[in-house]
């Protein structure tokens, strides 16, 4: 649920004038244990089943079919003991009948068309390795989630069908980005393609636990990566059912994945279950060839429309370090 609060400028002490600004967001914890072969962990931690975060957001009609909105998301840092806030989106929109602009720091495309999945996308550091691979989703350590500098733009929707374009200024790590992509929806059936090049992605950008062996030959701000996905949704009202196929390539790593996922409430109770399969395949320095798999299942259990309990559990396996890492998690999340 979202609430709305006055929010009053400085100036609007002398001219009067008032904003209107919605505040939403989410709090998230539960205890997780991790194992790989002998070795286990366990801690409290957020972002098992939703981010931690404080979103505000404000708009105005500009008469003519125009209207503006600004966005400031922030999440909140659990990790490492530092906590503290850091930003998620922070941009500028302008729609009109021609299709809508956005300007500021934003999530690239190819990470949300992957929001299709019923499991969840904070789940994916265990039991979704061989997709995060090809999206880096770590929240604070530089992962290609969201682009400072960004421009975008979506068009109206013609018969079910809108394109986008994005682009983003080059940074000390990743060089200048630029992605496009067309969705099309009609009824309970979904489909999404994007596609996004860097021009000097960084080392530190891409390289994972998986992907180790390629650090020797990736030489930051020299390699070009180019990402795809195809995301399609069916809802058939008992269940949905969702496929996402991915890849990124660059000179030193080329990746593809496979993943499919369902998810449904079971019928007269406040339980949501939801469960993934995904496989990959990655060629490191233009030989070796690895392959990742992965499971993960969620159990939601609903007190209200804004607070839940639950179960989520994953397993990856990759043969490119020969290990195998599971994690739980059972924890509690709110929304407001």
């Amino acid at each position: 649920m979202k609430k709305t609060l006055v929010a009053v400028a400085a100036l609007a002490a002398f001219s009067g004038a008032q904003a209107q600004v919605t505040l939403s967001g989410g709090v998230d914890y539960g205890l997780i244990q991790i194992s790989t072969g002998s070795t286990k962990s366990k801690s409290v931690m957020g972002d098992s089943n939703q981010f931690n975060n404080i979103k505000f957001t404000a708009g105005e009609d500009l008469g003519n079919g125009m209207k503006a909105s600004v966005t400031y998301d922030m999440g909140l840092d659990y990790g490492a003991g530092t906590g503290g806030a850091y930003s998620r989106e922070s941009h500028i929109d302008l729609s009109t009948s021609a299709g809508s602009i956005s300007l500021g720091r934003q999530y690239v495309p190819i990470f949300l068309a992957t929001t299709i999945d019923p499991v969840g996308l904070p789940a994916k550091s265990i039991g979704l390795e061989a997709l995060a691979a090809n999206f880096l989703t770590q929240e604070t350590s530089g992962g290609d989630v969201r682009n400072n500098g960004a421009f975008s733009y979506v068009s109206p929707s013609f018969s079910g069908f809108t394109g986008n374009y994005f682009t983003s200024i080059a940074t000390t790590t990743t060089g200048a980005t630029v992605g496009y992509g067309l969705k099309y929806a009609a009824g309970p059936f979904s489909a999404e393609y994007q596609t996004q090049s860097a021009g000097a992605e960084g080392i530190v950008k891409y390289a994972s636990d998986a992907y180790a062996g390629a650090r020797s030959t990736f030489v930051a701000g020299t390699n070009k990566t180019k990402r795809q996905v195809g995301a399609f949704k069916y809802d058939a009202g008992v269940a949905n059912f969702n496929y996402i196929y991915s890849s990124s390539k660059n000179n030193a790593i080329g990746t593809t994945s496979n993943y499919i996922a369902v998810g449904a409430p079971i019928p007269g109770s406040n339980f949501n279950v939801a469960a993934g399969y995904n496989m990959g395949s990655q060629t490191i320095d233009g030989s070796a060839s690895t392959a990742t798999r992965g499971n993960i299942y969620r159990v939601n259990y609903a007190f209200s429309k804004r607070t839940l309990a639950y179960y989520i559990y994953g397993s990856d396996q990759s043969s490119t370090v020969s290990r195998t890492t599971t994690s739980s998690s059972i924890g509690l999340s709110h929304n407001f």
